[in-house]
Order: structure tokens, then C-alpha cells, then sequence
């Protein structure tokens, strides 16, 4: 059961990558990470005990799960080399490129050897995987199938463990990336374990115990491979509430943005396409609102913030959030059930490009916190019981 949990996450690890890559253009790391979470859940897989000899049987020589295992082992440390280096290099695409065909080849090379020395050592008498890795990871036993593969894996694996500690930062995908490289550096101990067996009488643990911690590996490196997916769909989540009281306003002073059918995707696109029409509204918004403060101006013949020339005035020199706070104060006492006696004039095209400390979707969601924080201190008054709006449909 404990098998099937960790290869049914791993599967699942790989489902989404192989999705990522449907949706989004190919490219050397989807490809890397779809062979290495793929490569250690068929591991997991094959050292299920009913799928072993199943195969076995299939195929007709006793054990040849195991050296199917090897296979895996081999692919999966090659998927996480080319992902690690290719994340971590800074050279031109063509030749990062043909260093993963190298490290592909390398690769390929090591597997067909390690399969032509577990073919050349002959049939043994069919066992399970815990008894015959028992029986040949010993000086005594067979164990020359095992040298060379587990030689590749360490070596392998150690320069995706020290790269991925290097790159682990706190962002997001950092945060991912470290999980993962601590999923790998269990895989190197276990491997490790596994290679002191090969090369001695003994080891610092038993079969067994090596096993346990190879599962407890493959768990961690499951984890860390949903987790971008899981902290992205409980944050798009976050932020179609923040942004959804701010949307519901533009989208009935501008019902025509975004008019037809909304494609379904993804939650993080569906987020980027409706902040994506809120920046489009809050444009026509600011455009009739500065037109109007022009031809007061021209009218009064008072001073404008804008020369002749036309040249675009500068951000405001106030924090981010009360320059937030000002462009959705304005929208909110310009509706048309708004209940504050006084509202608030546009403050200027300005005020409306984002500051430099953030980008267009941070900037988008500042303003919609603010405006939803003014929601909220408005319902919590009591005085906007009757100010629901429906969302329209268009949206």
C-alpha cells in the first residue's frame, strides 16, 4: 500500500509536468523533470511484490524487475543532472542543449552496460525484490550488476544535491527546489548504502533500513515536485478573492471588456486574465476621468499637472499602498450605490502606473486589497447591506 501511495504521488508529480508541458512550450527542464519523476515512480512501481513477478513472468527471466530497477535508477538521476544543470547554467540555449544530449548519452551508455552485466549473470531462482537485493548487494554475491549503475547515481546525484542547495532561496519555486534537493540528497545516503554493501561484506545498515529510507526519499521528492502546484493553486485561489469586489465594479461600468467566452485553463491563467481585464478597465476609466479634469481645467483656465508637451506625469513620492489606497478609493465612491457623501476625484494618471517596487500583477492586486479592505469597512458599518452587485455574466 505504502508503494502505491508514493508511486500514485510520483505519477501524479509527472501528470502535471507532462500537462505544464502540453499548455506551455517544451523545453529541456519539463522534459529532465518529466524522466526523473517518471524514472522513480516506475522504482516504486517495480518493487511491488504482485507487479514483480507479474513482470517477471511476462517477460520470462526471474528478477528482471530488478534490473528494470536499475534502468529506472539510471533515468531518473539523468532527468535531475540535465534539470539542475540546465536551471543552473548561464551559456546560450544551443549549448546547453547538446550538454544534455551528452549527459543523455552518458546516460543511455552506463544503462545498456549495467543491462548487459545483469543479463551475462545469469538466471536466479525467483525471489523478492527485498531478498534478492539481500542476496547480491554482498561481496559474496552478485553484485557487479550494481556497481557501476549505483556509481553513476552517486556521483549524479551529488552534483544535483550540491546545485540545488546553491539555487534554494525563498521564493516559490526556491522553496520547491529545496525540498526536492533534500528528497535527493536521501536518494544519494540510500544509494550510498547500498554502494558500501556492493563493495563490502557489510554496511552501516541493513537491506531493509536502506530500502525505508529510499521510499522516505521518494515521498520528499513527490513533495517537493506538487508543492509549486499546490502553493499556486491555493494562491490563485487567494487572489480571485482579493481581485473578484474589484472586478465586479469595472465589469459593470465596462461590460463589453472581455465580452465572450472565458477559456478554461489552468486556475493561475484564469487569475491573469482577469487582472488582465481589470488593468484593461482601470485604463478606460482613468482616460474619461483625466479627459474630464482637462476640460475643467481649460474651463477655470487653472493650472495643470500635465505641460503642453504632453509628458506623462511622475509617480507620486508616497508609499505604495496609499498610492493604492487613493486609485481605489476613487473607484469606490464613484459607484452608483455608493453611500459617502463625498467622493473622491480622480488623482491623476500618475497615481495609477504601478511604483517601481512592483510589478503589473502586484500592482493590480495592491489595488484590489485596498479596494476590498473599503468593502469591507464598509459592510462591517452596516451601512452597505443593500450594496451586493452581481457579478455580470461576461465576466
Amino acid at each position: 500500500m505504502i508503494v502505491w501511495v508514493i508511486a500514485g504521488l510520483l505519477g501524479l508529480a509527472t501528470g502535471l509536468r507532462i500537462g505544464w508541458a502540453l499548455v506551455n512550450k517544451q523545453s529541456l527542464v519539463s522534459t529532465a523533470m518529466i524522466l526523473a519523476l517518471g524514472s522513480l515512480g516506475l522504482v516504486a512501481a517495480l518493487n511491488w511484490q504482485p507487479l514483480t513477478l507479474l513482470i517477471d513472468t511476462a517477460l520470462r527471466w526471474p528478477n528482471i524487475s530488478m534490473g528494470l530497477t536499475q534502468i529506472a535508477l539510471i533515468g531518473c538521476a539523468a532527468g535531475s543532472a540535465v534539470m539542475i544543470t540546465t536551471v543552473s547554467s548561464g551559456r546560450k540555449p544551443a549549448t546547453i542543449r547538446k550538454i544534455a544530449m551528452v549527459q543523455y548519452g552518458v546516460a543511455a551508455v552506463i544503462a545498456a552496460v549495467s543491462l548487459v552485466a545483469f543479463f551475462s549473470a545469469g538466471q536466479q531462482p525467483e525471489m523478492s525484490p527485498d531478498e534478492y537485493l539481500r542476496q547480491n548487494l554482498n561481496a559474496g554475491g552478485n553484485s557487479l550488476p550494481w556497481l557501476l549503475p549505483l556509481l553513476y547515481v552517486l556521483l549524479a546525484l551529488s552534483v544535483v544535491s550540491w546545485a540545488g542547495m546553491r539555487h534554494s532561496n525563498r521564493s516559490r519555486r526556491g522553496r520547491a527546489l529545496f525540498v526536492f534537493t533534500v528528497g535527493i540528497v536521501l536518494i544519494v545516503a540510500a544509494a550510498g548504502f547500498f554502494f558500501v554493501r556492493v563493495v563490502g561484506d557489510t554496511g552501516p545498515v541493513g537491506v531493509r533500513a536502506a530500502a525505508t529510507l529510499l521510499g522516505c526519499a521518494m515521498l520528499v521528492v513527490a513533495a517537493g515536485s506538487l508543492l509549486p502546484s499546490i502553493e499556486d493553486w491555493f494562491g490563485a485561489r487567494r487572489e480571485l478573492r482579493v481581485i473578484q469586489p474589484l472586478l465586479t465594479e469595472l465589469g459593470r461600468r465596462h461590460p463589453d471588456i472581455g465580452i465572450g467566452v472565458r477559456p478554461r485553463g489552468p486556475l493561475a491563467f484564469r487569475v491573469a486574465e482577469r487582472m488582465s481585464l481589470i488593468s484593461d478597465a482601470l485604463f478606460l476609466e482613468a482616460t474619461a476621468a483625466d479627459r474630464k479634469r482637462k476640460l475643467r481645467v481649460d474651463a477655470t483656465g487653472a493650472g495643470s499637472d500635465v505641460d503642453d508637451a504632453g509628458e506623462e506625469v511622475e509617480t507620486p513620492d508616497v508609499p505604495p499602498s496609499e498610492q493604492a489606497r487613493a486609485i481605489a478609493r476613487w473607484i469606490y465612491t464613484g459607484r452608483q450605490d455608493a453611500t459617502l457623501v463625498e467622493k473622491a476625484d480622480f488623482p491623476g494618471p500618475g497615481w495609477l502606473r504601478q511604483p517601481e517596487s512592483h510589478s503589473d500583477r502586484e500592482w493590480i492586486l495592491e489595488i484590489a486589497e485596498q479596494y476590498r479592505a473599503l468593502v469591507r469597512a464598509e459592510n462591517g458599518s452596516g451601512s452597505a447591506a443593500g450594496n451586493t452587485q452581481p457579478q455580470p455574466a461576461s465576466l
